[in-house]
């Protein structure tokens, strides 16, 4: 019996799949979710760049990392692009992974999943996902089968492939 879903969430149009599959079973399961995001290592992948700018995810940010100061339409290549040690960025990036498992949260509770606990975390993305999976005894994983990395050619992504090969319980892996 699945009691206990993680969901694994990152920004791409696959953990978007995934979203919408997780919400599903765990809304008919009566299944408890946990959503799950790993921070980005040094520069976001365009796709989330261009994601964030879209949906003015980047001027939210700012507003919370800079409350007071304007943000300037188009400013999110210099500060999205900036090294991993710049704190400006790396506080940004924390901010859009809130974002990220926050709209989650919403759109899964709208579909009907309850008792909805969030976690970002930073580190190895497999790793931490598999962390999590212990953390919050889940019965199954739901991850996209490619997330915002650079090898977008792959059949099966390097995350969810290591996700699939070192999990204790299912995993589902959604294109």
């Amino acid at each position: 019996m699945i009691d206990k879903i993680l969901l694994a969430v990152d920004g791409s149009q696959h953990a978007q799949r995934a979203i919408n599959l997780a919400a599903e079973l765990a809304g008919e399961l009566h299944a408890d979710l946990s959503i799950v995001h790993v921070l980005m290592h040094g520069r976001p992948p365009e796709e989330l760049m261009h994601m964030a700018e879209i949906e003015h995810l980047v001027q939210e940010a700012h507003a919370v990392v800079s409350p007071g100061i304007a943000y300037v339409t188009g400013s999110h290549p210099e500060v999205l692009g900036a090294a991993a040690t710049d704190p400006r960025s790396a506080k940004i990036v924390a901010a859009l992974g809130e974002q990220v498992v926050s709209r989650a949260k919403t759109y899964c509770a709208e579909q009907g999943a309850r008792n909805i606990k969030t976690s970002v975390r930073s580190g190895d993305y497999a790793d931490e996902i598999l962390e999590a999976a212990k953390e919050f005894n889940v019965d199954m994983i739901v991850i996209g089968s490619r997330g915002l990395g650079v090898l977008k050619r792959t059949v099966l992504g390097s995350v969810s492939q290591k996700v699939l090969h070192h999990a204790d319980c299912s995993v589902l892996t959604v294109r």
